[in-house]
């Protein structure tokens, strides 16, 4: 009898995504906005600053500037939630446990 191990399947950013969202729900989808809007800022106040396109003119054209740069860098932004979304998760979790229970008006 051989022993074979299975070819091990490498899921994709988008399953592993679904499956991540599936588990952490509002956490996930928070920390990815979160992540997404950070980055639209950053890099609409840098690009204000001068750092980079010099055809960005207007308000409306650092923020659209700034998305585009933003939307180049959403394969790090997935990996970063991913990564930090348990200990997002966790963190929570034990906000929620340390908080008083309210008081229960029918007691009274």
């Amino acid at each position: 009898m051989t022993d074979e191990a299975a070819p091990v399947v490498k899921r994709t950013l988008k399953e592993r995504w679904a499956a991540h969202v599936a588990e952490y729900g509002k956490v996930a989808i928070y920390t990815y906005l979160t992540l997404s809007l950070s980055a639209i800022a950053a890099f609409s106040i840098a690009f204000g600053f001068g750092v980079a396109p010099s055809s960005a003119s207007g308000v409306l054209g650092v923020i659209g500037a700034g998305w585009v740069a933003a939307k180049a860098t959403m394969p790090l932004r997935i990996l970063a939630t991913l990564g930090l979304t348990p200990l997002i998760a966790a963190l929570v979790k034990r906000h929620r446990a340390r908080k008083p229970a309210p008081p229960d008006a029918a007691a009274e």
